[in-house]
């Protein structure tokens, strides 16, 4: 899937939804809203769900979209652009709190890392309403979720979603539960938890209907 180097020209938004159970009883669920072009300098649409589901969509609309906004690229210019992404100051979970397992059913570990590469490579400031508890599913792929939850009283505002990328990175890091059976080893790496940050916003990874 070509999303893996696509810059997605986004403003997103989240807006309240029943579609999803909350990831924690009692949380609100949202569901992002994506502004994306559909053709290289045309217009725009809103799109919504988590950033796989939209790049389905988009797929469907312009069945040339993976070519058009990609194509044009060679490898090394994919790879110093990829590159480009570790240049930017992290989101600091190093004193973070962070549950792993418990609550949550595990995930593929190498589905998630996938995800948190598509949110290093998404533009714009993702929104979530106010909280607390108020949560969005931003990358859901072969049953395996990231989401990110709002628990101010007011409306929050990250810097980029790679922010939530960097949250997700640290339960990755301190969860991590590695499957050393057969068939393919590495393949089914399990992992699930969660991480607070300390501006009152957390990430959820977990096993997710997708």
């Amino acid at each position: 899937m070509k999303l893996h180097y696509a810059l997605f020209a986004a403003a997103p938004l989240f807006c309240n939804a029943t579609e999803n159970d909350a990831p924690i009883e009692g949380y609100g669920v949202v569901v992002p809203e994506w502004e994306v072009e559909i053709t290289p300098g045309g217009p725009t649409t809103v799109l919504n769900g988590t950033i796989e589901e939209v790049h389905e969509e988009l797929l469907q609309l312009n069945p040339d979209w993976d070519e058009e906004y990609t194509g044009n690229s060679t490898e090394s210019q994919l790879e110093e652009r990829d590159s480009s992404f570790e240049l930017f100051a992290r989101t600091d979970f190093s004193d973070a709190e962070y549950h792993c397992g418990g609550r949550w059913p595990k995930c593929r570990t190498t589905i998630i890392n996938q995800g948190i590469s598509y949110l290093r490579r998404t533009k714009g400031k993702p929104r979530n309403g106010p909280g607390p508890g108020n949560c969005g599913r931003v990358s859901c792929s072969f049953n395996s979720a990231i989401w990110w939850c709002n628990d101010n009283s007011k409306s929050k505002t990250l810097n980029s979603f790679s922010s939530i990328a960097d949250g997700a990175a640290f339960i990755v890091k301190k969860c991590y539960i590695p499957d050393r059976g057969p068939p393919v080893p590495g393949k089914w790496n399990l992992l699930s938890g969660q991480a607070f940050h300390s501006s009152k916003w957390n990430v959820i990874v977990r096993k997710d209907k997708c």
